[in-house]
């Protein structure tokens, strides 16, 4: 692999390591990595991401896209219905408790 020294965006310099990288839960491996001595930005170089790809394919997580839902009050209470494509990925039948909380304006993180 062909590494080359170039300017990061925020004005420092990028260079090259190997780190463990971690994607989406998945566990990518030891790969190659270029990253930022000033801002600690990460970038993957082709073959590196090819790897990240190959991995997230394998784990069905490579293109899934995204899914309306709908919420509607009950009570007092939001409900949301999740697709079953989703319930069985992350099998969520076993699920008893988890957390939900705000990211942003418009956008919730659920943790089970």
């Amino acid at each position: 692999m062909k590494k080359i020294a170039y300017p990061c965006p925020c004005g420092g310099k990028v260079k090259w390591k190997k780190e463990r990288v971690v994607q989406d839960g998945v566990d990518c491996g030891i790969l190659d990595v270029e990253y930022c001595d000033k801002c600690g930005e990460l970038y993957l170089p082709d073959e590196s991401l090819q790897v990240v790809e190959k991995k997230l394919k394998q784990a069905g997580l490579w293109g899934v896209e995204r899914k309306e839902i709908k919420f509607w009050k009950t009570g007092n209470s939001i409900t949301i219905r999740f697709p079953v494509e989703l319930v069985n990925r992350l099998n969520l039948t076993e699920v008893k408790k988890g957390y939900v909380y705000p990211e942003g304006e418009h956008k919730l993180t659920i943790e089970f």
